[in-house]
C-alpha cells in the first residue's frame, strides 16, 4: 500500500512539471526575456542575414564559423564551437533563429560571451 501511494505521488511530481514546463514554454513573448546585445558600435553597418544564409553556418562546413541567431541578432559563437559543433549539446542552436529557445534560458550567455555579426532579417 505504501508504495502505491509513492508511485501516485511520484506520478503526480511528474504530471505537475509536464505542465509548468509546457505553460512557462508556451507564455507570450512579452512575458518572456528578450536579451538584446547592450555594447553595438555601429548597427548600421552591421550585415544583414536571411534564415537560409544563416543557415550555412552551422559547422557543416568547417571553413565557415558558427553562427546563431537571437532575438534578430547574429552572433558568432565559434569561440565555444565544443558546444555547437556537430554532436555536441547545443549544435541543434547553430545556423538558425534561436530566440525561443534562448529566450527560456541561456539567452544572457549569448549576449555576454559572443559578439555580434550581423542582423536577421
Amino acid at each position: 500500500m505504501k508504495h502505491k501511494k509513492l508511485k501516485i505521488f511520484f506520478l503526480f511530481l511528474i504530471i505537475l512539471g509536464v505542465l509548468l514546463g509546457t505553460g512557462y514554454y508556451f507564455l507570450p513573448k512579452s512575458n518572456q526575456k528578450k536579451y538584446l546585445p547592450k555594447n553595438i558600435k555601429n548597427e548600421q553597418s552591421l550585415r544583414i542575414f536571411t534564415a537560409q544564409e544563416l543557415s550555412k553556418y552551422n559547422e557543416d562546413d568547417p571553413k565557415l564559423p558558427i553562427y546563431l541567431a537571437l532575438n534578430g541578432y547574429v552572433f558568432d559563437v565559434t569561440k565555444g564551437k565544443d558546444f555547437y559543433k556537430n554532436g555536441a549539446g547545443y549544435h541543434y542552436l547553430a545556423g538558425k533563429d534561436s530566440s525561443k529557445d534562448l529566450n527560456l534560458i541561456g539567452g544572457d550567455i549569448i549576449v555576454r560571451k559572443y559578439p555580434v555579426v550581423g542582423k536577421l532579417k
